[in-house]
């Protein structure tokens, strides 16, 4: 008996080494990648960038099959709305004091390739978390493999700012009102 489980972890490392069992391929953000916000307010429309994230998946292979694994990171401070009182806002909605990051854990993820060009769309399943309320959101993310090996992932997630506990900022004494809903949009670009 001891020497089956002695033999065991030998076993799994000669089969790694032949191929037969694969460890899982990661995959991280790179630099260029963006993550933006857009919303209405009673008197115009806005738009936040993320400044800075950090995001990285696993899966089975080099073409994303079988992912076993997404996270993406946002430090609620990283939003830049381009107005310094609108940000103040924005921080104190989020209660980034108390809920610093903004998380997203993928669940579930099932790949549609195209036959035609290589291109493929992501139905997903995750975990977000803003302002310590977590709610599940199913996402539709499409991709295209790059000339040089990465992958680029591009889609939007509408959201509601209520679902999460968040009360949508006001400002000038109440009389301007950000909507409720937003849209979150990506851009980035996975490398080895």
């Amino acid at each position: 008996m001891n020497r089956i489980r002695l033999s065991l972890p030998l076993v799994l490392i000669g089969l790694l080494a032949v191929g037969w069992i694969s460890a899982p391929v990661r995959f991280t953000f790179q630099p260029g990648s963006r993550i933006w916000i857009e919303g209405t307010s009673s008197l115009h429309d806005w738009t936040c960038e993320v400044d800075a994230f950090d995001g990285a998946v696993e899966a089975a292979s080099e073409s994303l099959e079988g992912i076993t694994q997404g996270r993406v990171t946002v430090p609620v401070t990283e939003l830049a709305c381009k107005n310094g009182t609108m940000n103040k806002k924005a921080y104190q909605a989020l209660a980034a004091e108390d809920h610093p990051t903004i998380t997203y854990t993928l669940k579930t993820a099932t790949l549609h390739p195209s036959e035609a060009d290589g291109t493929f769309r992501l139905e997903t399943l995750g975990a977000l978390t803003i302002a310590g309320t977590t709610r599940d959101v199913a996402m539709t993310v499409d991709g295209e493999p790059l000339a040089d090996g990465r992958i680029r992932l591009t889609g939007r997630l509408p959201l509601r700012m209520t679902d999460f506990g968040v009360d949508p900022p006001t400002a000038m004494l109440g009389t301007l009102k950000t909507g409720d809903e937003v849209t979150v949009h990506f851009d980035v670009v996975l490398a080895r």
